[in-house]
């Protein structure tokens, strides 16, 4: 009996140790996982055009010359008969200014004016004829200025006020702005701010369309190309001079679009992305993705120049055909398999 318990109990045992074996081995086998799918994207081919190789800037409509207007010694502003939007004619009296630093002996300050007066008229004479350089004319109108009791601001030329810095009866100090004069001989140009890349691309002279809000398309010329940055900032001042500018204002906000030259002999081609495949951009410079041969995603470093209504225009970096990554660019890394949601053409 004892011998028929013992064998029970040596076969449960197998039969458990065989179980567990059962279960260790299953719970051993690894999980079997499904590989996440390449991500999709969208593509455009990159086709150069005309449009590609224009410039496109921002800018402010200004006068040519503005010409800060103000009284060579100080005093008290007795007239002061024009204000912002007048026109004015060359000559004309805007202001009149009594100095508040005359002699106390009036037959002094007469006698000097009388000098003055007569040295002005010598050296007006002087410089008509050749004899007198225009320092001395500028000197010797500013002595009679000094020597004068009441003194005037008369217009250099024809124009527009522009800024009134100062009322009837106000203290100014010798060379304070009292107007601002916008030159109208001098004409209305746009000063525009570009890239160095940009800068390099356009010459004096070329074509340039106009665009003030509310007004018809205006064409104009590249005027100054300057030959450094304004302020440190790396950005190059352009001037657009306009062929036309009747009814336009200083201050107003212009677009150009210039239309380089030299772009019909540049042996480089031009390209217009959308902005959304442009990655990590600085300056002119930045990053695409380009789908190759195998559908892989490859980074592209490329120079840009500027910013047009149908995207970014690329310089340097791509080549015509390329699948150029839109949607989906800022989710791929370099060398990634991709799928096209959007075949290129």
């Amino acid at each position: 009996m004892q011998g028929a318990l013992s064998a029970l109990r040596s076969a449960v045992c197998v039969i458990a140790a065989a179980l567990l074996a059962s279960c260790g081995s299953k719970a051993e086998e690894p999980a079997q996982t499904v590989a996440a799918p390449p991500p999709l994207v969208e593509v455009v081919s990159a086709v150069s055009g005309d449009s590609a190789g224009a410039v496109r800037a921002s800018g402010l409509l200004a006068y040519k010359r503005e010409t800060a207007l103000g009284f060579g010694t100080p005093g008290e502003i007795e007239t002061l008969t024009v204000d912002e939007g007048d026109r004015v004619a060359a000559g004309q009296t805007l202001a009149t200014l009594r100095k508040t630093t005359s002699g106390a002996d009036a037959s002094e300050a007469a006698l000097a004016r009388q000098t003055a007066e007569q040295n002005f008229e010598r050296i007006s004479r002087l410089h008509a004829s050749g004899a007198a350089s225009q320092v001395d004319l500028d000197n010797a109108r500013l002595a009679l200025e000094r020597a004068r009791e009441r003194i005037a601001i008369v217009a250099p030329a024809s124009g527009v006020i522009l800024q009134r810095n100062a009322e009837r009866g106000q203290m100014v100090s010798a060379g304070q702005p009292v107007l601002m004069l916008g030159e109208a001989n001098t004409g209305l140009i746009v000063k525009a701010s570009l890239a160095s890349s940009e800068v390099t691309r356009i010459g004096l002279g070329d074509p340039v369309e106009v665009q003030v809000r509310g007004r018809d398309p205006l064409s104009g010329k590249v005027a100054r190309i300057p030959a450094r940055t304004a302020d440190g900032s790396g950005a190059f001042e352009i001037e657009v001079q306009i062929d036309q500018p009747q009814g336009l204002r200083s201050g107003e906000v212009a677009e150009v679009l210039i239309r380089p030259a030299l772009a019909s002999t540049d042996t480089v081609k031009s390209f217009t992305v959308p902005a959304i495949a442009l990655i990590d951009a600085r300056a002119d410079q930045g990053i695409v993705f380009v789908v190759d041969a195998e559908g892989r995603a490859r980074s592209r470093a490329v120079e840009t120049g500027g910013v047009t209504d149908d995207g970014v225009v690329i310089l340097k970096g791509l080549a015509e055909g390329d699948r150029v990554i839109t949607r989906g660019a800022s989710m791929v890394r370099d060398g990634d398999q991709v799928r096209l949601a959007v075949a290129s053409e």
